[in-house]
């Protein structure tokens, strides 16, 4: 119990000290144990050149050089390709732990997966690494069971596929009712539930339009 309390008083008084030798030193002096704004907590920097003008300008340490350059690949063996190349470095490089362990996750080591893993993990099927942003869907689509023909190509993600505006796509039913349910609900002339027209739209619709009808060959 004793030794407890020693270990506790001991705790306490370093913590005591480290404080006052921040008050004495002034808020200005610390500004490096703060977090930044927008890009994260401040790194310990004992692999760091030694040389601070490399990347600082200035006294407060916060103002880092307009001009600074670092060839990743050079120095480091591993190239920044497309939009890395333009990412902060403490994107990458933060209080997380050493990046290499992230890096060799692939892309689900630094990118949160949107998809929920409904997608699967080989993020280079859709994305490009100069934007992130998806390409060549409508051409993937194709590969489905339901390709994309007429007017069904023009038609927004969303319509079909729930969740598609934050990149969750919940599959869907290809049947042409599952979707145009209400178009077939609302049609009375003729009236198609009367006539038992109710499936294998493609008899009388094609996908060039969805108002008019006529006869599939």
């Amino acid at each position: 119990m004793r030794h407890t309390k020693i270990v506790a008083w001991s705790v306490l008084t370093l913590v005591l000290v480290w404080i006052a030798a921040c008050v004495v030193r002034g808020p200005d002096a610390v500004k490096q144990h703060l977090w930044w704004s927008g890009l994260g907590p401040v790194l310990p920097h004992d692999t760091f050149p030694a040389d601070c003008s490399l990347c600082h300008v200035g006294s407060d340490w916060q103002s880092l050089a307009s001009d600074f350059t670092f060839d990743h690949e050079t120095e480091t063996g591993v190239p920044l390709p497309g939009a890395h190349a333009r990412a902060a470095c403490i994107l990458c490089h933060n209080d997380r732990g050493p990046a290499g362990v992230f890096q060799r996750k692939g892309c689900a080591g630094c990118h949160e997966d949107v998809h929920t893993g409904t997608l699967g993990g080989n993020c280079e099927d859709c994305h490009q690494q100069n934007d992130w942003h998806p390409s060549e869907q409508r051409i993937r689509h194709d590969h489905t069971r339901f390709p994309l023909l007429g007017v069904h190509a023009s038609t927004a993600c969303h319509r079909c596929h729930p969740g598609a505006e934050v990149g969750r796509f919940v599959p869907t039913d290809p049947e042409c009712v599952s979707c145009h349910a209400n178009d077939l609900a609302r049609t009375t002339f003729p009236d198609h539930f009367a006539a038992g027209w109710v499936d294998r739209c493609d008899r009388c619709h094609l996908p060039r339009t969805w108002t008019q009808a006529q006869q599939n060959p």
